[in-house]
């Protein structure tokens, strides 16, 4: 089991850092704590939850067709 405490001085940089982690398998453990330095939350992820995310084929990217016009 992985723990991971992210610490933001602002709701919006909080928010914006724990959407990055969730591809990655976290989730949400308890509340946002309000605090002097600002905000902070934590995460929690399972060891099966990691080796899942690193065995998923990654998406491939679309071709985009061009249309010439000659």
């Amino acid at each position: 089991m992985e723990y991971n405490i992210i610490v933001a001085p602002t709701l919006e940089t909080l928010a914006t850092e724990v959407a990055v982690l969730f591809p990655q398998g976290w989730k949400l453990k308890g509340g946002i704590i309000e605090h002097a330095d600002g905000f902070s939350q934590q995460l929690i992820r399972k060891a099966s939850d990691k080796l899942k995310q690193s065995q998923m084929p990654a998406p491939r990217a679309k071709q985009r067709r061009t249309k010439w016009i000659e």
